[in-house]
């Protein structure tokens, strides 16, 4: 049986949930109450906080015309695995999420693809999923294809992804929350809000049910959602980590292990 360092250890899978509020200055700011708001950390890059039954829910909103979505690979001069503040200052990232599972050995598992390179090969697990992103005439657009729908890709669709990343379970599909097995888990997870909005999310301070986390993603955005047409949950646990590291806010959720990849957020080339 694959099994992830999070299912080694008896815990849930991670949620990817990135939410974002306009009054939190840094990660020591007072809480507040969520108003629906995103905080804009600059051009294409928004912040919410919302802090529900003793959990603290970070996202972040990403506008793919202005930055793009990419994979750091931990992998170089030997190494398997690294956290994920090491990740995105190697990335010269805006933001930072941990990403797929992975073996007992730290080897990633899943699909990944990263500016149009295949990382790591498709796996055939049946409710997985993935959040990728493919390039169209009106700009980049991004989507969740489960594993069933990505096998069925011509190889010419396929090789033509510019970023792919394979985890599981989903939590939205056509904006409804999916039934899921009640896990309690730190989360991180991504959901799409339309073909060129993504949300990252990472909660910390207490463990988050999965079937709340999809509800609080699918929820219509304002004061208590995310409004999400599509979502998806990565590893989660002690795998959970994000870095925030713009110039209006600095924030770190950290984790207990290295983990093999993260989705990154750079600025897109003039933007």
């Amino acid at each position: 049986m694959v099994r992830s360092h999070r299912m080694r250890r008896g815990s849930t899978f991670v949620v990817l949930l990135i939410a974002a509020t306009g009054w939190l200055c840094d990660a020591s700011a007072q809480v507040r109450r969520d108003d629906g708001s995103w905080r804009e950390l600059q051009p294409g890059l928004g912040y919410r906080r919302l802090d529900l039954d003793g959990s603290s829910y970070h996202a972040v909103m990403v506008d793919l015309t202005k930055h793009d979505l990419r994979v750091a690979d931990a992998r170089r001069d030997g190494r398997t695995s690294a956290t994920v503040d090491v990740l995105a200052r190697e990335a010269h990232a805006l933001v930072a999420l941990n990403g797929t599972f992975f073996d007992d050995k730290g080897r990633a598992l899943g699909l990944v693809v990263s500016e149009g390179r295949e990382l790591n090969p498709l796996r055939d697990v049946s409710w997985w999923a993935a959040l990728i992103i493919r390039d169209a005439a009106s700009g980049p657009v991004a989507e969740i294809l489960t594993t069933a729908e990505l096998r069925a890709l011509p190889p010419a669709e396929r090789g033509a992804l510019r970023l792919a990343l394979q985890v599981g379970p989903r939590t939205v599909s056509a904006g409804r929350p999916l039934k899921l097995k009640q896990q309690f888990a730190d989360r991180s997870a991504a959901c799409v809000l339309d073909p060129q909005h993504v949300v990252l999310v990472a909660t910390e301070k207490a463990p988050v049910e999965s079937n709340e986390l999809a509800a609080l993603m699918s929820a219509p955005g304002g004061d208590r959602g995310f409004g999400c047409s599509a979502g998806l949950m990565f590893d989660g646990g002690s795998s959970t980590q994000l870095e925030i590291a713009t110039p209006a806010l600095r924030l770190s959720v950290t984790g207990g292990w290295g983990v093999p990849n993260a989705l990154v957020v750079v600025s897109r080339s003039g933007s």
